[in-house]
């Protein structure tokens, strides 16, 4: 069975179109051969009506997350607290490998974390930071004021406790240190 009749037998309204050409930036050639899967598990699955008293995981899930919410500024506080003494202690070893491994997966878990515990500034500014670091592969090249700066800013937004809403300064603080780190890195990738 050819290509084309086996796309055809698939999605028909689509084969012609798919014959010869290019498939999600994959080239399909001619002796391309399409496998239909030996069951459907949508057939295996078995749908539930609710019922009184059912509890609506969702439901549930944002309950929790309101009950958590109280502690989130002391978490993220001890977070930025932590990424500013692995910042020191990765500019007292002069960037070696594994402080800065260390200081990298600190800011990187403030980026992961800070929009759920409110804090999507801090996050934006620590996931700028991160993006300047992935830039650098030269310890003799890296920017320690502009990294620097970025750990004081995550620091400053946590402790003034500075909402994406609620504070101009701090958006205005984040898009200028994206601007900054985005001219850096363009100057560096292009003397490198």
């Amino acid at each position: 069975m050819g290509k084309k009749s086996k796309i055809a037998a698939a999605e028909p309204e689509v084969a012609d179109a798919m014959t010869d050409e290019a498939f999600d930036g994959i080239e399909i050639g001619a002796d391309a051969q399409f496998m239909e899967p030996p069951s459907d598990l949508r057939k295996k699955v078995r749908q539930r009506a609710s019922k009184a008293g059912d509890k609506d995981p969702v439901k549930e899930a944002e309950a929790a997350l309101a009950r958590m919410a109280t502690s989130f500024d002391a978490w993220m506080s001890e977070e930025s607290q932590r990424l500013s003494m692995l910042w020191s202690a990765a500019d007292l070893t002069d960037f070696e490998t594994e402080a800065r491994d260390t200081f990298y997966r600190a800011a990187h878990d403030i980026k992961g974390q800070a929009a759920t515990m409110g804090f999507p500034v801090a996050g934006r500014i620590a996931g700028s930071l991160c993006r300047l670091l992935d830039g650098i592969d030269e310890v003799s090249m890296m920017p320690r004021e502009l990294v620097r700066q970025h750990v004081q800013s995550v620091r400053a937004v946590i402790v003034e406790n500075a909402r994406e809403d609620t504070s101009p300064t701090a958006q205005l603080l984040a898009e200028r240190l994206d601007e900054v780190t985005d001219d850096f890195l363009d100057r560096v990738v292009k003397a490198a």
